[in-house]
């Protein structure tokens, strides 16, 4: 099964002595999450054949929700989906969704602690329990856009 490359490289980068690469809390559950403190939705699309990005993780993109509670857990949806150019061989393509729960805390940094974080304006930021690699996600509500190796994302952060 194809892995999720791109999120493999961004939490490498990402640098994960902050611990976003702590073991899954267990299998996300369908709840209300209208109570959420955070709810954090994002995408990371590489689509030029010529990017720097499409050498490091491929064509396709990443795309995501999570939603994070005031007692610090939370539930996440994440999927991504490779393309080949010309073809490729089996598991070169297709997509991959992951659930998971998980638990969370803000912490601060004068500057984004990952190449694909975007600036928080208070220098706030979310670091979210996962073995997928995400990385740091700002803090202050809003929406942030990201460019990292030739990809362009969207990130935003609501209550």
């Amino acid at each position: 099964m194809r892995k999720l490359k791109l999120l493999i490289v961004a939490g490498a980068l990402a640098g994960l002595s902050l611990g976003s690469a702590a073991a899954f809390t267990g299998p996300a559950h369908a709840s209300d999450y209208s109570g959420a403190q955070y709810q954090v939705t994002f995408s990371l699309n590489c689509n030029n054949p010529s990017a720097p990005c499409q050498q490091v993780f491929g064509l396709g993109g990443i795309w995501g929700w999570i939603a994070l509670m005031p007692d610090g857990t939370g539930t996440a949806q994440v999927t991504d989906c490779g393309h080949t150019v010309g073809g490729g061989g089996p598991g070169q393509a297709g997509a991959q969704h992951v659930a998971f729960d998980t638990t969370w805390f803000t912490f601060s940094s004068p500057s984004p602690p990952s190449p694909i974080t975007p600036q928080d304006p208070n220098g706030q930021y979310l670091n979210i329990a996962n073995n997928l690699g995400l990385p740091p996600f700002p803090a202050t509500y809003g929406h942030y856009s990201v460019t990292f190796m030739g990809a362009k994302g969207q990130i935003t952060i609501a209550p």
